[in-house]
């Protein structure tokens, strides 16, 4: 009989978070953008605040998002496989940063 072959689960969890998160990423962003433009609709100032509290919640789930994705990638400074997706956190970084002055200005 042949050893157990043995399993990393976190070697699973990081396969599992790199192959669902970019989706679910995509998803938040698109239901942030929807929720971001109703803002205009609104008139009352009550709502406004409600309003705002929840986009600044949504932000903060991207970003809880975002950090997975970096430490599923190996991105948060100790690289897993070698590859620093660079380009992609830059652009990462300057939707945070829009979406926080947005955000600002509202």
């Amino acid at each position: 009989m042949g050893e157990p072959e043995k399993i990393d689960p976190l070697a699973d969890l990081r396969a599992e978070l790199l192959r669902d998160l970019p989706g679910d990423i995509s998803r938040v962003r698109k239901a942030y953008r929807r929720a971001a433009q109703q803002a205009a609709l609104l008139r009352d100032a009550k709502d406004f605040t409600a309003h705002q509290a929840a986009c600044k919640a949504g932000l903060g789930h991207l970003e809880s998002l975002i950090k997975l994705l970096r430490w599923a990638s190996g991105v948060d400074g100790a690289p897993e496989n070698g590859k620093a997706m660079e380009g992609e956190s830059l652009d990462v970084e300057k939707l945070i940063r829009e979406a926080r002055g947005a955000l600002k200005g509202m």
